[in-house]
């Protein structure tokens, strides 16, 4: 295909111009109900659980009282979106809703917190109770008449624009409070269209201790209005079926120079020192200057090729840089027992690189997916997707997903959620054959060595290790304090000596049965082999986990807009070396899981009911410590509808 010269668009894109902005002059916005419209949803949620705690989030913040986490408890929350179309060109919209966490007893709750706990007047929880209103999303979508520009979005938006190793799509709870500007805009058709973008940093989670510098022991007032991140997406189909995207982002997180002495708390107001003399170059001049906290940059290269019949392939790879300063940055690998979203280096590099092939019909309805994966050790990316998103093939240690950052979000959840695992330092490869018809089949092999196998590795001041680093996972009984002995951290990549490797296999099946109204039999059957070596002085301390999952499910529709499944799942946990140390011994655990399960999922007209009733029984043998015993009852429910 020729193309036209630049000069020809250019004169183009200037008579679109002056054609649009006289449309625009001549029709402007009209004050009219045609031109706005409100839509509604009321979502309730019930929980219930056989323990004492009250509340409608079943895993809320460990780090502080947020006093909507519980188990037993039932709330609703109403939302109202906004749309209002402005010209033919320009759209506006906001979401309103109201704050989820009073729960259906707390009737008159305002959010003033009474000066007695034995107060009975209803003003006793603070604003986590009391469901006001809430400005949520809000933005502007133009289309203007400026060359090269298709589009300008300002105000909310999720950063699904990007991809899970930059700027992450924000997790569903978050999903407009992320403000930013952003550009789309097209130079050339098949060539190069782009993306730019500046967005707000969010004070907490975005940095060094969750945080743009909000409760960092070194930084004494925090300046988060100007911390921002820039981002840049490229993307260009060279040739047909051929697809490049760039994309570059940096994070940067910025503090009062305190040794400016314009600057509130100044530690030189006066330019003297301690015995009076003037400090070299210090001035006031009216300007308060700046010092770097934290920045970070990820750049990606993504080649995605659909030009053969009979698959396709794709392949990505990036570079990312941290820089840290340690003057305004507290370490909180030191400080936080291992608990830090970073590496606390003040300058390092990582890399990461990832290939997929897929071939279809490589047999009669059988297809083949091939994935190679390195994650270096001190790849960081701290505004990647946290949760919902799931960059690796493989079915992972806990199933839900795998997440390129050390900053996971697996709080703010309920039971039935799915979690997310860090992928930091992974290298391997995943191959999957899949076959589809009446029944379908799927199974996978997955192999891990790590990148972040090393020997006397400093956890205590350089890499995080999240306190809880060793065994595998329970989700389903999972606690921040590790009182239920939950094991490894999802987040829990490093640790002082480690030699591991580690192969899943996974083999999983639908049978469409035909019998009755759509009556379908799944199962899911889940082996995995965990070898860590730990020291390699000694074999005394060798880790050895055999965690082997077994999932049965039978499903059913038996009346228009009602499903109904029933399943059960057996766990058998055998983890040799499980916990201690050397110089104390290390100890073997067995974990027993039983838990049967009932889905119910009923659909009409604008309403929807969902319940899951599940009993799961756990009986833990631990060598090193007390055994632990759990029979489990819970259940939760939801109705929504939206007009």
């Amino acid at each position: 295909m020729q193309r036209a010269p630049l000069s020809l668009a250019v004169t183009a894109c200037a008579a679109l111009f002056a054609t649009s902005a006289g449309s625009l002059v001549s029709g402007g916005a009209r004050a009219d109900n045609g031109n706005f419209t409100v839509s509604g949803k009321i979502y309730s949620k019930w929980l219930y659980r056989n323990n004492d705690k009250a509340g409608v989030v079943s895993l809320g913040n460990p780090f502080w009282p947020d006093n909507i986490s519980g188990d037993n408890g039932v709330a609703s929350e109403l939302e109202l979106n906004i749309l209002g179309k402005v010209g033919e060109h320009i759209q506006a919209g906001a979401r309103v809703q109201s704050r989820f966490g009073g729960v259906w007893q707390d009737w008159w709750e305002n959010g003033d917190i009474a000066y007695d706990a034995e107060n009975t007047s209803g003003e006793s929880l603070g604003m986590n109770r009391a469901t006001y209103m809430k400005l949520r999303g809000y933005w502007i979508h133009a289309e203007l008449p400026i060359c090269f520009v298709d589009d300008v979005l300002i105000g909310a938006s999720d950063f699904g624009m990007f991809n899970a190793w930059t700027i992450g799509k924000v997790r569903y709870i978050d999903r407009d409070n992320g403000k930013g500007i952003f550009v789309n805009g097209t130079i050339d058709e098949e060539y190069l269209k782009y993306t730019a973008a500046v967005i707000a940093l969010p004070k907490l989670w975005v940095g060094p201790n969750w945080s743009t510098g909000v409760g960092d022991p070194l930084v004494r007032l925090p300046f988060y209005s100007q911390d921002w991140a820039y981002a840049l997406k490229l993307t260009s189909r060279p040739l047909d079926g051929f697809t490049l995207t760039l994309i570059s982002t940096v994070t940067a997180d910025a503090e009062i120079d305190l040794t400016d002495p314009d600057a509130v708390g100044s530690e030189n107001p006066t330019c003297t020192d301690e015995l009076g003399n003037p400090i070299p170059g210090c001035a006031k001049n009216g300007a308060v200057d700046w010092t770097n906290r934290y920045t970070n940059s990820v750049t990606t290269l993504e080649g995605q090729i659909d030009s053969w019949d009979g698959g396709s392939f794709n392949f990505i790879g990036g570079l990312s840089y941290q820089s840290i300063n340690e003057k305004v940055t507290g370490n909180g690998v030191l400080l936080n027992n291992g608990v830090f979203p970073m590496v606390y280096d003040p300058s390092m590099f990582g890399y990461f690189a990832r290939a997929r092939a897929e071939f279809f019909d490589i047999s009669e309805n059988l297809n083949l997916q091939l994935e190679y994966f390195n994650i270096g050790e001190t790849f960081q990316t701290i505004f990647g997707a946290r949760r919902e998103t799931d960059v690796l093939l493989t079915d992972g240690f806990i199933e839900g997903g795998q997440i390129p950052t050390l900053n996971s979000a697996n709080e703010f959840v309920d039971f039935d959620e799915a979690w997310y695992e860090t992928i930091i330092g992974w290298h391997g490869g995943t191959a999957i054959l899949a076959y589809k018809s009446d029944l379908e089949l799927s199974l996978e092999g997955t192999f891990i060595t790590y990148n972040t196998n090393k020997q006397n590795r400093d956890v205590e001041t350089k890499f995080p290790d999240f306190l809880h680093s060793e065994g595998y996972t329970d989700t389903d009984l999972y606690d921040y304090a590790n009182v239920y002995d939950r094991g490894r951290d999802p987040r829990s990549v490093y640790r002082k000596d480690q030699d591991r490797m580690s192969a899943i296999a996974v083999l999983s099946g639908l049978w469409h049965t035909g019998f009755g109204k759509e009556l379908d039999i799944g199962f899911k059957v889940k082996f995995i082999y965990d070898k860590d070596k730990r020291s390699t002085t000694t074999s005394d301390d060798d880790y050895l986990g055999l965690i082997s999952t077994n999932r049965l499910w039978v499903s059913m529709v038996p009346a228009d807009g009602l499903k109904l499944t029933v399943g059960t799942q057996f766990d058998w946990w055998d983890e040799e070396n499980r916990r201690g140390t050397l110089e104390q011994g290390y100890g073997d655990d067995t974990t027993l899981k039983v838990r049967p399960w009932f889905d119910l999922n009923y659909s009409y007209e604008g309403l929807t009911l969902r319940y899951r009733l599940e009993y799961f029984h756990k009986d833990a043998q631990r060598e090193r410590d007390t055994d632990r015993l759990f029979d489990v009852i819970r259940s939760k429910a939801s109705v929504e509808v939206g007009w």
